[in-house]
């Protein structure tokens, strides 16, 4: 006798950046996977399906290496499930989505779907047919509604754009969180320690992420379960010109150790100013100290 597998009422979507509209989804599945005595999951995919589909990268809001770990942090979801998106999934027909893999592979007993999500091949699978296939299949269905922050819908394509523009504030509030780059310390050329006096951590922006304009940023860093305050720098350094890759470098303001090795979460909370070359040392040192006064402040208020 075959035994009988744990029901999952699964969300689906990409889930870049993890925000309000993603939280709704898992909220969902989270509480369907209650009443059938299931799991909760997420279904997505490990690259972006534009970037096989439009062939061009899609800048993310969440890093690669960090996105399970997120996603299971602010969904509250068991466990995430990463389907490979090539050619093959892209052509897969979108009844054999729901039937062959989400309820034949994955036991889905109940799914959980965006309005405007559309799967299978050539984007064939809508709401209304999910709807209809769960139906037929004899498990549940929940389609829900597009999430808004003052009238305008929540999406990872809108919140790209606010970090675009530096809007860190307005991007915080669609995402429900504010936007954060994850990585480990590493060693950088020490300009901060040996010439400004002014301590930092190197980390190295992942390439695949959605780059917010260069220039300071108050920030708050979180290491080893403990937040600092911190002036951050996104760029190149333009005043240390060596055509180096750009950058994040936070001065943890009221800390002292050594980081090297360590994953850090840098959230970035307000744009201050944008990078620029200054014509000495003690001028650079002079704008650093007013950024830490700058972010003091942010955070005080």
């Amino acid at each position: 006798m075959q035994e009988r597998q744990t029901p999952r009422a699964i969300a689906l979507g990409y889930f870049d950046g993890v925000h309000l509209g993603h939280r709704a989804l898992m909220d969902r599945a989270v509480q369907r996977a209650r009443e059938i005595g299931g799991t909760s999951a997420v279904c997505t995919f490990d690259v972006h399906p534009d970037s096989v589909v439009l062939g061009r990268q899609v800048p993310l809001i969440t890093a690669n290496a960090y996105r399970r770990e997120e996603i299971k942090k602010l969904g509250g979801v068991d466990e995430v499930i990463f389907l490979h998106f090539d050619a093959r999934m892209q052509q897969m027909d979108w009844r054999g989505f729901i039937h062959k893999l989400l309820i034949g592979e994955f036991h889905a007993g109940w799914i959980v779907s965006g309005r405007n999500n559309r799967f299978g091949h050539k984007g064939q699978g809508t709401a209304e047919g999910m709807a209809e296939e769960c139906r037929k299949a004899g498990i549940g269905y929940d389609c829900i509604d597009d999430v808004k922050v003052d009238g305008v819908v929540v999406s990872s394509t809108y919140i790209r754009q606010l970090i675009s523009q530096g809007d860190m504030e307005g991007a915080a509030r669609f995402l429900g969180h504010p936007y954060t780059v994850t990585g480990v310390v590493e060693h950088g050329r020490k300009v901060g320690t040996s010439v400004l006096k002014v301590p930092t951590v190197n980390l190295r922006l992942p390439s695949e992420m959605a780059l917010p304009p260069y220039g300071v940023y108050a920030a708050r860093v979180l290491v080893d379960g403990e937040s600092y305050l911190a002036a951050t720098n996104i760029g190149v350094k333009p005043t240390f010109v060596d055509g180096g890759a750009p950058t994040i470098e936070p001065h943890l303001l009221d800390f002292s150790g050594d980081l090297y090795g360590k994953m850090i979460h840098v959230e970035l909370h307000k744009f201050l100013r944008p990078e620029r070359q200054f014509a000495s040392v003690e001028a650079l040192k002079a704008a650093i100290a007013e950024n830490v006064r700058q972010t003091r402040e942010f955070f005080e208020a």
